[in-house]
């Protein structure tokens, strides 16, 4: 089944240079292989926590998962949608304003 996200689970907005590690809860997302944003430019996404940025445990089952979302300071502000992907599909879209 494809993956969704709980809009509830993740913030709507963050600041230019902000770095988010987030827990996300849904369904099906112990499959998901890629992180989506568009319109990308200045903002980076990842599965778990490749900055190291979190003392926790990183979450991969299939009702919770750690994202990364790294917002640069020269990203233009702005609204961003993004979701994620598995080889079922994509999941529903969320969106984040990234804000100055």
């Amino acid at each position: 089944m494809r993956p969704a996200i709980d809009p509830l689970s993740f913030p709507d907005a963050a600041f230019i240079g902000d770095v988010l590690v987030v827990d996300v809860r849904g369904r099906h997302l112990d499959g998901v292989e890629k992180i989506t944003i568009k319109p990308a430019r200045g903002v980076t996404a990842a599965i778990g926590d490749p900055l190291n940025k979190r003392n926790g445990r990183v979450e991969v089952g299939p009702e919770r998962l750690t994202l990364t979302i790294q917002i640069s300071f020269d990203a233009a502000p702005g609204d961003r949608r993004f979701w994620v992907e598995s080889a079922e599909g994509e999941s529903n879209q969320l969106l984040i304003t990234v804000m100055m």
